[in-house]
């Protein structure tokens, strides 16, 4: 979520001025709570319905998060129009609005019983997932809505922690917590999480985590062709206390209905290799899955964090209508 939403254009003011910080965190606090209360005040699907209206209005009007995703889908899909970049961007934020439009019927989604809701498929072999004296490490891409997950770890009755990226204001920070608790799943803040993931692992817990986004500090993995420093934590984890690596989808059937897909488990090409190459086998074979999963679904990808460094300008002449990677500046 970006940092700042109604005063984005006051955000670099605001870092050094806590007091008009705090003003501003207030504003975006007021404006998420009351489309969070309307949305709780409708039936689920109209619900989703009018949360893709307001996202594909209001996410286009944030023009520096848009470029982003402008940027992201032209490097992912280089043979569309400019006129289809936009579209798809737009999209998107639409599935973030249905996100958001979502957080409240949480509980909903998880009580519905019938299976016309949530449809749960565990691929063999997959049967470590199901016992709960044996943790797994589960992986996932920003696509449809990632909450989802947890909504079937708690149906599945497979204790999980999960790691997550708190909003930077505080405010609304607990509020998205607060409507997660139905789940009745431990959160661990991304930050000096390997800790406490380690632990959880050790009692026996489920650890998930959605690795789609960019880690500097990771490790260059390609995705859709191109580096993306990415994160290898989940690998060296599942190496480290010999469980199983899950990748997880989940596909937007119809309004909020879904389908949750544990896949096989993934596991190192070459075991002769040192762990660490092994982690970057592993988290390859999880991007090529992304890669998939995106292109199938593309509108339903919930890019908002640039995941390739900022493309340089070319000039004209040496322009040939590729993407140089060498020639980004993060």
């Amino acid at each position: 979520m970006a940092e700042f939403i109604v005063g984005s254009a006051f955000r670099k003011i605001a870092r050094k001025h806590r007091r008009l910080q705090n003003f501003l965190w207030r504003l975006d606090f007021a404006l998420v709570w009351c489309l969070i209360k309307l949305f709780s005040l409708l039936p689920l699907d109209t619900s989703s319905r009018l949360g893709h209206h307001v996202g594909s209005m209001i996410g286009p009007l944030m023009k520096r998060k848009a470029a982003v995703y402008e940027d992201n889908f032209r490097i992912v899909f280089p043979q569309k129009a400019e006129a289809e970049i936009k579209q798809l961007a737009k999209a998107s934020w639409s599935t973030a609005g249905r996100v958001l439009a979502e957080y409240s019927h949480i509980d909903r989604i998880l009580s519905d019983r019938g299976g016309e809701r949530l449809q749960i498929e565990v691929q063999e072999p997959n049967s470590n997932l199901l016992d709960p004296g044996r943790p797994t490490v589960v992986v996932a891409a920003h696509l449809s809505n990632w909450e989802v997950i947890a909504v079937a770890f708690a149906r599945l009755g497979i204790p999980n922690t999960t790691l997550y990226s708190p909003p930077t204001n505080p405010w609304i920070d607990r509020m998205l917590l607060k409507s997660r608790e139905s789940l009745q799943g431990e959160l661990v803040p991304r930050d000096n999480c390997a800790r406490r993931l380690m632990q959880s692992l050790k009692k026996g817990r489920t650890v998930g985590m959605v690795i789609d986004r960019r880690i500097d500090e990771g490790q260059n993995i390609p995705l859709f062709g191109h580096d993306k420093p990415t994160t290898t934590m989940p690998a060296k984890l599942a190496l480290k206390f010999n469980c199983n690596l899950i990748p997880v989808r989940v596909e937007r059937r119809k309004d909020a209905n879904f389908k949750v897909t544990f896949y096989p488990p993934i596991s190192p090409l070459n075991t002769d290799d040192c762990e660490s190459d092994q982690a970057i086998d592993m988290i390859g074979q999880v991007h090529r899955l992304f890669e998939q999963w995106i292109r199938q679904q593309p509108q339903d990808w919930f890019c908002s964090k640039r995941l390739w460094p900022k493309r340089k300008p070319q000039s004209p002449e040496n322009n040939q209508g590729d993407i140089d990677v060498d020639a980004y500046a993060a």
